[in-house]
């Protein structure tokens, strides 16, 4: 189960590799002459997604997304608008340079439906993601995990800072889809439907009415327009699956574009939040790939994102700082323990339905049922 943290349920594979894993995916003697022709170094995916990664020579790699055979709505880039606005903040995100401040590059990606295979593709600088280095218990790809994190929480944050003027915003697609599964709606004639469907009996079951019914809530809410501020620009779906960092450290690049829309800042911190809070629970009890790799500081990750987003670099990185405090808490967006809490409903529901059935899910909806009857906090214990 936590091999699978990319988009939508997209498995990146947890096999202990560092760093180094990014300068030799391709052999030499398999590489191109310059940029002649590309060479495909993984293939990897869901029915909900298909993902290949390609070498382009001198450190460049694409990374093309395509719909699988149960994808749900096409794939369009973001309104002309918040396009341009995203490019703005890459820019300011260019400028900030390599320094303390700097934030993973915003990678917007190129549309291109008539080419074979169609989706989405990105340029990136490297062939894995912080969803395959961070669990590997590599010390450099840990370091290079860590860094990248930072560099995601200052860039959700620039995001965060620019307010949603850009006409009608778009349904949070991962919402949508937990919202459909918990109505039973999700249960159409498709590969994926029975085992989604017993997943959803077995939640109900393991969750009880009262918690049932709170996940609801939580995910309405979720989907409703933002009281508070108002709706601010949102990556929509950031994860460790998304965030390629460079092998050399330099820089990170966050692919972006699929899954914008606007709304509560909680939802893109929450996402991310709570996929490494899925993580450290996997380990803990010995669950999936993570729960049989080796150890992982998750906490020294889980502190960068958010010391990144809260511009307190100091105050939140520094080795021993098991718990957020209390300051800290409350100066992140209001409902970030929910988003993260429903980041692992939907995980849950996009594995089942999109990968399949596992053991590991009864083990899961426990711990869905403990973050949902302590209101989201052990997301934010760090």
């Amino acid at each position: 189960m936590a091999e699978s943290r990319s988009a939508a349920g997209a498995p990146e594979a947890v096999s202990a590799v560092g760093a180094a894993a990014d300068r030799v995916a391709v052999p030499a003697a398999g590489r191109p002459a310059g940029a002649a022709r590309a060479v495909t170094v993984r293939e990897y995916g869901t029915r909900y997604l298909r993902i290949t990664v390609r070498y382009h020579g001198d450190a460049r790699f694409s990374w093309q997304r395509v719909p699988g055979p149960e994808h749900d709505r096409p794939q369009t880039p973001p309104p002309p608008a918040a396009g341009a606005a995203l490019r703005r903040v890459d820019a300011a995100l260019a400028e900030a340079g390599s320094g303390a401040g700097r934030g993973a590059r915003l990678e917007l990606g190129e549309w291109d439906a008539a080419s074979e295979g169609g989706g989405v593709l990105y340029r990136v600088p490297g062939a894995v993601s912080v969803a395959r280095l961070l669990p590997s218990g590599d010390d450099t790809a840990h370091r290079l995990s860590v860094g990248a994190l930072a560099d995601a929480g200052r860039t959700l944050r620039r995001l965060h800072d620019v307010p949603w003027e850009f006409g009608e915003r778009r349904p949070h697609h991962g919402v949508g889809r937990l919202l459909a599964w918990l109505s039973g709606s999700a249960d159409a004639s498709t590969e994926g439907a029975p085992d989604g469907a017993r997943l959803r009996a077995l939640a109900r079951e393991r969750l009880g009415s009262r918690l049932w019914n709170r996940l609801a809530d939580w995910a309405e809410s979720a989907q409703s327009p933002p009281g508070r501020g108002g709706a601010v620009l949102l990556h929509g779906a950031p994860s460790t699956g998304w965030l390629v960092p460079s092998p050399a450290g330099d820089h990170t690049v966050l692919l972006t574009g699929e899954e914008v829309t606007g709304g509560d800042p909680a939802l893109d911190l929450g996402w991310v939040l709570g996929e490494l809070h899925e993580l450290r629970s996997a380990a803990t009890r010995g669950l999936g790939a993570a729960g049989q790799g080796p150890p992982v500081d998750y906490p020294a990750a889980a502190r960068a994102l958010l010391a990144g987003y809260l511009r307190k670099e100091d105050a939140l990185a520094g080795a021993g700082a098991d718990l957020l405090t209390e300051d800290a808490t409350a100066a992140l967006p209001p409902g970030t323990a929910r988003a993260a809490t429903l980041r692992l409903a939907v995980h849950m529901r996009d594995f089942a339905s999109f990968v399949g059935w596992h053991e590991d899910l009864r083990h899961y909806a426990d711990l869905l049922a403990e973050t949902l009857d302590a209101d989201g906090a052990p997301t934010l214990r760090w």
